[in-house]
């Protein structure tokens, strides 16, 4: 595992990071798998899907994207609280399961979905995603030390995909000290008044501040400032 992590740290690239991902994979047989970012609310890239993926077919790599098929994934909405690699046959035991995420499955298993294996991974600031690997009816079971350490691999290289995709997501916005702690305060739910008497300043003070703060986020009202701004690193709660 030594051998693997040093490739993925070396990597000066995605797609390098990518090839090294797969070998690895590959040597434990798995040939079908695929990479997604999820990036947090607010961030330039809150819109934004990533998906890497070896061995799937295009079309429905695609038309998870394009057609939103990814709002009606109930393994994607697992991964982003669940702490731990789970099978894709586990899904109905981990989460109540509503009529669109009943037909997404339908949909994948009547295109010969099979079994997998979901792997959560986290990153900065909520920049999360997961990686998705189809089994082999005979690799249905790896061993739990196995597991770990495809939990390892996969967490190493998001957090490297994480450190790549930092210079295309570089926030020019600059908030002073102070718009950086009201807009703390904003994140907490505090209103201008109660902002005002925890700074010792008058809320009309607050709200001028708040008015700038907006204007520096491209925005127009409270969630959505908080949004952006722990979505971007700015203020961490």
């Amino acid at each position: 595992m030594r051998e693997i992590f040093e490739r993925m740290r070396t990597a000066q690239d995605r797609q390098e990071l990518w090839e090294g991902f797969v070998d690895y994979f590959h040597a434990y047989g798995v040939r079908t798998l695929c990479a997604m970012h999820i990036p947090p609310p607010g961030a330039p890239d809150g819109n934004r899907r990533i998906i890497d993926a070896c061995g799937f077919l295009e079309p429905m790599i695609e038309a998870y994207v394009a057609d939103g098929l990814w709002e009606r994934d109930p393994i994607r909405k697992q991964v982003q609280i669940h702490p731990a690699p789970f099978f894709w046959s586990e899904i109905g035991e981990l989460r109540k399961l509503n009529e669109g995420e009943r037909a997404f499955l339908a949909e994948c298993a009547a295109r010969g979905g099979g079994e997998g294996l979901a792997i959560p991974v986290f990153g900065p600031h909520g920049r999360n995603g997961y990686i998705s690997i189809a089994l082999e009816p005979d690799r249905s079971h790896f061993s739990d030390a196995v597991l770990k350490e495809f939990q390892a691999v996969a967490q190493m290289a998001h957090q490297r995909f994480c450190e790549l995709l930092d210079p295309e997501l570089i926030e020019p916005v600059s908030l002073s000290p102070r718009e950086t702690e009201i807009l703390e305060w904003v994140a907490r739910g505090k209103s201008n008044t109660v902002i005002g008497e925890i700074l010792a300043i008058s809320p009309n003070t607050v709200d001028t501040h708040i008015r700038r703060i907006y204007h520096k986020l491209d925005v127009s009202d409270r969630t959505v400032a908080a949004l952006r701004g722990i979505g971007c690193g700015m203020i961490v709660l």
